[in-house]
């Protein structure tokens, strides 16, 4: 009897052991937790309090009550141990208030803007709503009698100018440099950004297309914002103003049939990114637009006629591979249009925002597709990313004759 109670008491001792060790376990865990985001708590706290004394951020009352939330958060974990669930819900807070931080924005105080590609899209309507905002708009223009350009002469203010600007000809952007260098003197203001918006798109694989269009698509979207650049950087100097790219989705991820104008996209987005770097001397800012799925008219060319054009150049073997029904786009929905977003809203609002924020964004992303097909393109597996791009990216219906199935002959 001895003996057993001896045991049993030996039993209970290891028992109660491993009970408090678990319990000591679950409290230094618990103690982790809130260690860790306490310490991230006070670290946003002193980015924000940063940013606020330079100027970058705002700090409205909303904004000084989230932080005193989260203060209580952080109180709370200390106090009851909330351990992993409360880390989680004081790190959503702080994302939340990260999210909702409002940017110093700058005043306009009669800014002069120039913008390319303001016949129609985009372009033309940033022009309207800089010019509502109360900028100097330089609105630059490829077709000088041309609808887009009547339009925003009827609808704009005396402040809006129309200049003739074909950027795949440096005579144009140099005739353009001069005017804008010479009336900016003249009224005493100063250039503060230039929008490189015009771009051109055709739809077609590089055998196809005559190496013609290749070169023009290069020219216009990628060569075009450089030579802009290259000739109204001087003024953008002595203002310390900013540089807006707008790019596309469709350079951070490939499109089948749209080769050339990937290409000249990604090439715009990466030059964005080195002028980003190269111009902080100058403390010149550039930022990087990036849309997706709006109705901006970039593929609204006359189709057929391009066709006939390329089928014309191309060479026996494209001929007899293709055949002329490939040269002949078609889309894989009948009406792509229809599942395009005609209000730019949230363009313009970026854009506003790169050239006025004290310390903008290196980019700004408008519509769904802008961060989810390059982000799923570039993180996921490629046996798992090529079957999501052929859902997400493959937009043509498009099969070369070669490869059609072939009708069997009887013997």
């Amino acid at each position: 009897m001895i003996a057993w109670d001896i045991s049993t008491g030996m039993v209970r001792e290891i028992q109660q052991r491993v009970e408090l060790k678990a319990i000591s376990m679950d409290l230094m865990i618990n103690v982790s937790w809130a260690t860790a985001s306490i310490s991230v708590f006070l670290l946003y706290v002193t980015i924000v309090l940063h940013w606020y004394r330079s100027h970058t951020v705002q700090l409205r009352m909303r904004d000084i009550n989230g932080l005193f939330v989260l203060a209580g958060l952080a109180f709370c974990l200390v106090k009851y141990g909330l351990g992993f669930q409360g880390s989680l819900v004081l790190l959503l807070g702080i994302m939340v208030s990260y999210l909702q931080l409002a940017p110093v924005i700058l005043q306009i105080n009669n800014k002069a803007i120039l913008i390319t590609g303001c016949d129609r899209g985009i372009g033309k309507a940033l022009a309207k709503y800089l010019d509502k905002a109360g900028f100097k708009v330089y609105a630059g223009c490829l077709e000088n009698e041309g609808h887009g350009k009547q339009d925003l002469i009827n609808s704009c203010s005396s402040r809006l100018q129309t200049i003739q600007l074909d950027v795949s000809d440096e005579s144009q952007i140099k005739t353009a440099a001069a005017l804008v260098q010479k009336e900016l003197e003249m009224s005493g203001m100063k250039l503060w950004g230039v929008i490189n918006n015009a771009g051109i798109c055709f739809i077609g694989n590089v055998e196809m297309m005559v190496t013609e269009d290749i070169h023009k698509i290069l020219a216009v979207n990628y060569l075009g914002p450089v030579t802009v650049c290259k000739h109204f950087l001087p003024l953008l100097r002595e203002s310390q103003g900013r540089i807006v790219n707008v790019a596309s989705n469709c350079g951070l991820a490939p499109v089948p049939l749209m080769g050339p104008y990937c290409a000249s996209k990604s090439a715009l987005a990466t030059m964005s990114e080195v002028w980003r770097y190269e111009f902080k001397m100058w403390k010149i800012k550039v930022c990087t637009i990036i849309p997706s799925g709006y109705k901006t008219g970039i593929m609204a060319y006359d189709k057929a006629a391009v066709a006939e054009r390329w089928w014309k150049g191309a060479s026996k073997s494209v001929k007899e591979n293709y055949g002329k029904d490939c040269f002949y786009i078609k889309h894989k929905i009948k009406d792509p249009e229809a599942y395009l977003n005609p209000d730019f809203t949230e363009i313009l609002d970026n854009i506003k925002l790169a050239l006025l924020s004290v310390s903008p964004k290196s980019h700004y992303y408008s519509g769904l597709l802008s961060r989810a097909l390059p982000f799923l393109y570039l993180h996921l597996p490629s046996c798992i990313g090529d079957r999501v791009m052929l859902i997400m990216a493959n937009w043509f219906d498009f099969v070369p004759k070669a490869l059609l199935p072939q009708p069997k002959s009887c013997h």
